[in-house]
């Protein structure tokens, strides 16, 4: 079997490589983060930083200030279409931005945690995708989706409409692995401390160089958090998801 050495340090001992971390190669990537200025999106760039990658800062903040060597793409909900040819030379994208309204339950609350936590995220997954050439074995080794949704997919957050809209573009995912061209990873974070949470109790810089340090040994499914529960209930409600999308849904190409 051919190797794709763009994607992969080795690929003769795989279970080696997931155990030391050398699966997937970071190294001379380009790498868009979404929700780049905030505190997971800086943790996550200066970590890929780190690793040889090439991060691109994705924000809708335009007064937001970054080091002058990362390049930074404007970006509104709605506008996804718009950066389809900048996702052309992307190796991975990691959408990793979304908004909590806490209590909230008015219609404006309802409508900006959908559109920004989870139509959004599909319309970029979708404009990325759009990127990738089936026919090219190359591509899909090197094109991947990361997409931060939370444990609020498995577990309560105390936020009715964050658990809603996270849960729905977890499930959004799920059902677009059956058929993907290229990987889409989940990661699924406990309470970490930021602007929006600054109760949280794990730092962003760990989080972010445990994020991935686990996409390095090629996990899909990166879970960073103190809750021993999410570790088995996750798992177990993403495959039974998985195998009922599979069984009930299926392509437009499929008779």
């Amino acid at each position: 079997m051919s190797i794709n050495e763009s994607a992969y340090y080795t690929g003769h001992f795989t279970v080696l490589n997931k155990l030391l971390g050398t699966a997937l190669s970071l190294k001379d990537k380009t790498v868009a983060v979404t929700g780049a200025s905030g505190t997971m999106g800086r943790a996550l760039m200066a970590e890929l930083m780190r690793q040889g990658a090439t991060p691109i800062a994705i924000t809708t903040s335009p007064q937001a200030d970054f080091p002058e060597r990362i390049r930074v793409l404007s970006w509104q909900p709605g506008q996804e279409a718009g950066l389809k040819e900048a996702f052309r030379t992307v190796d991975i994208l990691i959408i990793n931005h979304g908004i909590n309204v806490h209590g909230a339950r008015t219609p404006e609350a309802i409508s900006r945690s959908l559109e920004i936590n989870a139509l959004s995220a599909l319309a970029l997954m979708d404009a990325f995708i759009a990127t990738v050439n089936p026919s090219s074995q190359a591509t899909q080794a090197t094109k991947e989706i990361w997409v931060n949704t939370s444990e609020a997919e498995v577990g309560p957050a105390f936020s009715p409409l964050y658990e809603i809209s996270k849960r729905l573009i977890g499930d959004l995912i799920t059902l677009k692995r059956q058929a993907s061209p290229c990987i889409i990873r989940k990661i699924i974070l406990g309470p970490f401390k930021s602007n929006l949470n600054p109760i949280g109790v794990m730092s962003g810089e760990w989080v972010a160089k445990a994020v991935i340090g686990l996409a390095q040994r090629d996990i899909h499914n990166i879970i960073v958090t103190i809750n021993p529960l999410t570790y088995i209930a996750f798992p177990i409600k993403e495959a039974a998801q998985f195998w009922y999308f599979r069984l009930f849904s299926r392509s437009s190409q499929s008779s």
